[in-house]
């Protein structure tokens, strides 16, 4: 059977429905599950027409109601294409829960205008977790097999230091390292943990958080079996290419693993969602609002999330029969 995978829109805005488009007129788009495109038809035709871009007849489109106040307009932050974002992933959530859908693919959002468009969520990841009620989720950024992970994601750089823990470091890399097993089914994990401070803190002279929580909690890992290596400066790990000998990355912040994670990947990384009790996958790239209504956005990413969403999509089906 093949998996039935819902795409969300994303923002009305950006480049969303131009990679929706493109994606479904990619030669090999049949290979890849049943898929249902979650939004307002209008907003697909609107582009189709302005970058002569054909919907395929045989698409499904499963629809909601647009607010009477929105009007397109390609590059802008409005609250109404923010409204209409969060209700796509709604709706996504609605359908995963009903069964009628197995997967989702989400289209970039833009933050500030989800939260005016009433959706009071810092992020996708945020947003997936609350609404589908899973303990905890992870933002698994994947390239080239390999998964580069942030502890804290979206949260002000000023609290970073006061959020970690030896407790909190040991839980969450516990659960990251397990859902790592389960998409590299296995349990061979190589796995490297990054430093807060520079030079990992020199002796406690950059800073104590190494000495005090960081080691501490890998030490703590490695007498429970799981094998983790660190905490490593992330400018010589990065730099020297070190990174290529672990299929796990972990870093303490949002950008600390995203700026060398989108030098390494560029267009073609992708964001897994893990922990949910579903695949949910998305190109690694924004709303890119500065490209909008151009026809020039890539579709490479949103390609890769979609074969990656299904081939980890098949493989949760599978373990499930």
């Amino acid at each position: 059977m093949k998996p039935k995978i819902g795409i969300t829109i994303g923002d009305p805005n950006g480049i969303g429905a131009e990679l929706i488009l493109k994606l479904l007129n990619y030669k090999n788009i049949k290979n890849f599950g049943k898929l249902i495109i979650i939004t307002p038809k209008s907003i697909l035709d609107y582009y189709s027409k302005k970058l002569k871009i054909i919907i395929p007849s045989d698409i499904e489109i499963l629809e909601f109601e647009i607010p009477k106040k929105f009007k397109l307009t390609p590059g802008k932050i409005d609250k109404y294409a923010g409204y209409i974002a969060g209700k796509s992933i709604c709706t996504a959530i609605d359908l995963i829960k009903s069964r009628k859908i197995d997967s989702i693919l989400t289209m970039p959002i833009s933050k500030i205008a989800l939260q005016a468009g009433g959706y009071k969520y810092s992020g996708h990841t945020e947003m997936l977790k609350i609404l589908s009620k899973s303990p905890d989720t992870f933002m698994f950024m994947y390239y080239n097999k390999r998964i580069y992970c942030p502890l804290t994601i979206h949260i002000p750089l000023s609290q970073i230091s006061r959020t970690l823990s030896k407790n909190f470091l040991f839980k969450k890399i516990s659960n990251i390292y397990k859902e790592t097993t389960k998409l590299y089914s296995s349990r061979n994990i190589r796995a490297a943990v990054l430093s807060l401070n520079p030079h990992s803190g020199e002796n406690n002279t950059l800073g104590i958080e190494e000495s005090k929580i960081i080691i501490p909690a890998i030490k703590q890992l490695n007498n429970i079996g799981i094998k983790i290596e660190g905490p490593f400066a992330p400018d010589g790990f990065f730099g020297f290419k070190k990174f290529r000998n672990f299929d796990l990355i972990i870093g303490m912040y949002h950008d600390q693993i995203m700026i060398p994670f989108k030098l390494i990947s560029g267009i073609k990384g992708v964001n897994i969602t893990a922990g949910l009790k579903f695949i949910r996958t998305s190109p690694a790239h924004g709303t890119a609002f500065d490209i909008a209504g151009k026809g020039i956005a890539n579709p490479i990413g949103t390609i890769q999330a979609l074969k990656i969403n299904y081939q980890l999509t098949k493989k949760l089906m599978t373990n499930y029969v």
